[in-house]
């Protein structure tokens, strides 16, 4: 009877094994976090855009109408789901020559800041407490 060896041919050690499972915990503790913000920049978008829609409908309707709308209703395309599901816009008219437009964050996005734009196009974000702020910086 013949008994052959195994020479050169060696298995993955746990010690091993741990060291991989180690460095891929780390790499996933760091990437983790940066792609939940990425995440949440990109929801953000929806956000401004639609503001920025609102506004735009607001000038439209300004120039034909001579005031700003004071609902939704008589704005073309505008309505308070327009940003999609991670954010509600709520429609706050001063006057016939002042509004504010808000988007409040809910569902996956609800720890986010809300934002705002007013009939001169100022930007805001609330983080406590309304601050005019480009959105640049946040997107």
């Amino acid at each position: 009877m013949m008994i052959t060896k195994m020479r050169g041919k060696q298995g993955v050690t746990l010690i091993e094994l741990m060291i991989v499972v180690a460095i891929v915990g780390i790499l996933a503790a760091v990437a983790i976090p940066a792609y939940n913000d990425y995440v949440t920049r990109s929801r953000r978008s929806d956000a401004f855009t639609a503001l920025e829609t609102v506004r735009a409908a607001q000038e439209m309707y300004r120039a034909e109408q001579g005031v700003y709308a004071n609902n939704f209703n008589l704005l073309a395309g505008c309505d308070t789901g327009m940003a999609g599901n991670n954010y509600t816009l709520a429609l706050n008219w001063g006057d016939n020559t002042h509004y504010t437009v808000d988007a409040t964050p809910q569902n996956t996005q609800a720890g986010d800041f809300p934002f705002r734009i007013d009939q001169d196009g100022v930007q805001y974000y609330n983080d406590g407490g309304w601050q005019q702020g480009e959105w640049e910086e946040l997107r």
